[in-house]
């Protein structure tokens, strides 16, 4: 039995250092790429994986729906919201499939708890994954939808 956990791991040895000498082998005979410039990461579009095809676009958005929902502009809110929108509440979920239905049950959407996240979020700092672009603790969601970038869900 020692044996052969004594060849097993002997093996497993030789196989890893021979792949790193592999790997050292390739990566010496190959040029180094250079380091991005500050430009080439500026032009990368951090929300690409989430659906968002224009990182501009996105910003401007964002910053509108911040100083829309700290002006407590409902309306504008409203016409920032992907429809229709999911609202998630103590294991609950409904769905505001309007405008109007967004318009009188903004106070009870856009929480206080909703409103400080939002506009303590800094964008650089956003979490973006294949879901979408993450605010707070997941309190927003954003994505795009056709050429819409819209708020589609909340999680209050």
């Amino acid at each position: 039995m020692k044996k052969s956990v004594f060849l097993f791991s002997f093996i497993i040895a030789v196989t890893a250092l021979s792949g790193q000498a592999m790997a050292a082998s390739n990566t010496a005979a190959s040029k180094p790429s250079p380091a991005p410039t500050a430009a080439a990461v500026k032009q990368n579009n951090p929300y690409e994986v989430a659906g968002i095809d224009n990182a501009a676009a996105f910003s401007k958005y964002f910053s509108k729906l911040q100083k829309e929902v700290k002006a407590n502009k409902k309306e504008a809110v409203a016409d920032l919201v992907a429809y229709p929108l999911r609202v998630n509440s103590s294991g609950k979920s409904i769905e505001i499939k309007t405008k109007k239905q967004f318009i009188a049950k903004y106070n009870q959407i856009f929480t206080d708890k909703v409103k400080k996240k939002l506009l303590a979020q800094k964008e650089d700092e956003l979490f973006v994954n294949w879901k979408g672009v993450m605010v707070g603790d997941g309190e927003v969601w954003i994505g795009q939808f056709g050429k819409k970038i819209g708020v589609f869900a909340i999680n209050k």
